[in-house]
């Protein structure tokens, strides 16, 4: 059975492996083109842009780096399935390559912008196993309060715990590279605060409770807080070591 040709001849000659990367993009967001689906052949896809082997060569490269397609020597490149996992990751390395600067401070902000709704739709949606996983990481938090490192890691497991509570997918795509990557800061900078107990009480009152509102105001204060206190921690850092200097 004679295969239809999916793409046509590109005219515009200029960085033609990206306009055919492009253009085999489009045609896995528009569906045309299913996840596991084979792509056509090097020799038919030079037919169908019109492009030389390099350039489609060049334009597979672009997709499998980009995690868009899979190529399997000697069977082909295939539309690749990607998992949460492997978007998540890929944030988190972007995070990672901007780590210097003010960037720590934008995630903390990221995090004041999603995470009061997140407290939100944990209070309406949590079931009884949603909340045993936050009250079980509340209590390792107290248990490790002189682990200043120890007690953070169950502190931003607990705030996972609420993202996935919520049962809103988006939140916990968006909300776990962040908080791993707010681990790695941590780490760099020192003993983290430990003084939100209140916070996370209250917090956890109000899930239990299902009070949205009361959770979405908890989660606010606790950030707010989070903030100051981070800010005079860094701050306190940067201070002595110009004075060791």
């Amino acid at each position: 059975m004679e295969q239809k040709n999916i793409f046509s001849n590109i005219v515009d000659r200029t960085s033609l492996s990206h306009k055919v990367a492009s253009k085999i993009e489009e045609a896995i967001l528009s569906r045309e083109l299913s996840l596991g689906d084979k792509l056509p052949s090097e020799h038919e896809l030079c037919e169908q842009f019109g492009v030389s082997r390099t350039s489609v060569r060049e334009a597979i490269k672009i997709l499998t780096t980009k995690g868009i397609i899979e190529a399997e020597k000697g069977k082909g490149a295939f539309v690749k399935n990607l998992s949460s996992q492997s978007v998540m990751d890929g944030i988190l390395k972007f995070y990672q390559q901007r780590s210097d600067g003010e960037y720590p401070m934008d995630l903390t902000h990221a995090r004041l912008a999603i995470e009061p709704s997140i407290a939100y739709f944990a209070a309406l949606n949590r079931t009884e196993e949603d909340l045993q996983k936050l009250k079980e990481h509340f209590k390792l938090m107290q248990e490790n309060k002189k682990y200043s490192y120890v007690a953070f890691k169950y502190d931003m497991a607990f705030h996972i715990d609420l993202a996935y509570a919520s049962k809103n997918k988006a939140f916990i795509l968006m909300l776990k590279p962040l908080i791993q990557f707010k681990l790695e800061v941590e780490m760099k900078v020192g003993d983290a605060p430990d003084n939100a107990d209140l916070c996370h009480q209250q917090l956890l009152d109000a899930i239990i409770d299902r009070d949205a509102e009361s959770a979405k105001k908890s989660m606010i204060e606790h950030l707010n807080n989070a903030e100051v206190e981070h800010s005079i921690l860094i701050s306190s850092k940067k201070a002595n070591t110009k004075i060791n200097i």
